[in-house]
């Protein structure tokens, strides 16, 4: 499978939504290889026909779902693999999606890709992004009484908890910061 072809299964179910490029990326250090990636743009409401169309085209894997405060919206980064484990090679896709602030709800793409409830979740923790249909909410590394969401900039209150954690865990390990 190549970028290409991932890239016309997306146009024909998003159509002119889509904003896409395909970028090259080098791996290898002593037989050099360059490889196709897809960058696509996508709006919370086409995340789902993008997922199945993905899956569709061959198996996924959920890499990561990375996430940032970016103002008055939260970026959200799916990077996923399509033909992941297929003799002919897999294609690394990403689907960048902002999220208002506002209403930072996008739907959970569990019911398609089951592995990615681990990293939805811990945007809910870290971001406070709903996943809407996620299975469950539990956080994965923060207690789930947690009154923050550490990533976000516009935290109230954010930057003296963390200081206190810090302090802690200098006060926990000697005072260095060091742990031994």
């Amino acid at each position: 499978m190549t970028a290409d072809q991932v890239l016309q299964g997306l146009k024909q179910a998003l159509g002119a939504r889509l904003k896409a490029e395909v970028r090259p990326r080098k791996v290898g250090v002593k037989r050099p290889l360059e490889l196709q990636e897809l960058w696509c743009e996508i709006g919370r409401e086409d995340l789902l026909p993008a997922v199945r169309t993905l899956k569709n085209l061959g198996p996924l894997h959920t890499s990561i779902i990375s996430g940032r405060d970016a103002g008055e919206t939260i970026e959200l980064l799916y990077h996923l693999a399509v033909g992941f484990g297929t003799p002919g090679g897999e294609v690394m896709v990403t689907f960048r999606l902002q999220v208002p602030k506002s209403d930072p709800v996008v739907p959970s793409i569990t019911g398609i890709l089951p592995g990615a409830e681990t990293t939805e979740r811990e945007k809910i923790e870290f971001l406070g992004v709903e996943f809407a249909g996620i299975p469950t909410r539990a956080h994965v590394f923060l207690p789930d009484d947690f009154p923050y969401h550490p990533w976000r900039k516009d935290e109230p209150g954010i930057e003296k908890t963390i200081k206190r954690m810090v302090e802690w865990e200098e006060k926990r390990h000697g005072g260095s910061g060091e742990r031994t």
